[in-house]
Order: C-alpha cells, then sequence, then structure tokens
C-alpha cells in the first residue's frame, strides 16, 4: 500500500472512530422568552411577570380576579363605585379611596387606558389587580405621586355599577 493510500485509510478510520464515539449529552434547553414576557419582566419584575392567575393581555396589560362577583359588568359609559389602592411596583402607595375612608366614583370611559379596558371585566362584588403598563397608565406624564413612565398596580372592588346618590 502507497504512503498516500495509507493516509487517506487512516484518516477515514479516524474520522469513523471520532464519529462513533459517545456524544455528550445535549445541553438543558434554554426557555425562550417572548417579547410579551420581556416587556412584563422590565415592567413589573420576573415574579409578577410569572405569577399564575394574571390574564396577560396583548396590550400589556394584565387582570388577575381575585373575587369574581355577581351581575352585568359597566360598559365605557357607565359610572361605577369603587374601593381602590394604587401602588407602584415597590409598594409605594400613591392613592388609595380606603385611605381616604369612602369609595369613588367614576365613568369608565373617562378612566386611564388600563381602568378603562379592565373594568368591563369586573363584576358588582368582584375584586381584582390591574397591572398597568406605562402606556396605559400616565406614560410619560408626572401625575402626582406617580413618575413619568411608571408602571402601575391597582387592586380594585367594584361596588356598584350606575350607582344611585353619592357615595
Amino acid at each position: 500500500m502507497k504512503w498516500s493510500s495509507w493516509f487517506v485509510l487512516t484518516a477515514v478510520v479516524a474520522t469513523c472512530l471520532a464519529g462513533c464515539a459517545p456524544a455528550e449529552p445535549p445541553a438543558p434547553a434554554v426557555p425562550v422568552k417572548t417579547e410579551a414576557e420581556l416587556r412584563r419582566e422590565k415592567w413589573f419584575g420576573p415574579a409578577i411577570a410569572a405569577k399564575p392567575g394574571i390574564d396577560w393581555r396583548a396590550s400589556g396589560l394584565g387582570i388577575e380576579i381575585l373575587v369574581p362577583g355577581e351581575g352585568k359588568p359597566p360598559q365605557s359609559t357607565d359610572r361605577v363605585r369603587v374601593h381602590y389602592r394604587g401602588t407602584l411596583i415597590d409598594g409605594t402607595e400613591f392613592d388609595s379611596s380606603h385611605a381616604r375612608g369612602k369609595p369613588n366614583d367614576f365613568t369608565v370611559n373617562q378612566l386611564i387606558a388600563g381602568w378603562a379596558a379592565a373594568m368591563p371585566v369586573l363584576k358588582p362584588g368582584g375584586k381584582a389587580v390591574f397591572y398597568i403598563p406605562p402606556q396605559l397608565g400616565y406614560s410619560g406624564m408626572r401625575a402626582g405621586k406617580i413618575p413619568p413612565f411608571s408602571a402601575l398596580i391597582f387592586e380594585v372592588e367594584l361596588i356598584a355599577v350606575n350607582p344611585e346618590g353619592k357615595p
């Protein structure tokens, strides 16, 4: 056998043996997060973004029903009576009807976009947490104690739809 043939044969056998060697176990699959999941983590932190029971909408709005309530949910032109508590993601409270000792009345379509979009999910007697991304809250505006581009968390209890009298 010529040296060149011997060399080719040796190379083929070596390649074959290398290919027959036991393969290393595959690396564990790293879950790939969607763009929506990454945005939720940015706005609300990884714990809230991954919390089970939150219905996340394409807009970034999250709704977590705590008590379902009963009856007809409000429409955009309805007036609602609610008790609520608003916080930033670090837990800083910026508003609370509970602290004032009485609920508030609002017309749904006059609320910030996140509240207006979430209210029709609630029924009277129901309670929910609304996770509102900055673009559905106050966006780049400062609103009282709320810094620009803040994600907001509201715990909302719907007391009544189109209530009679003042709260």
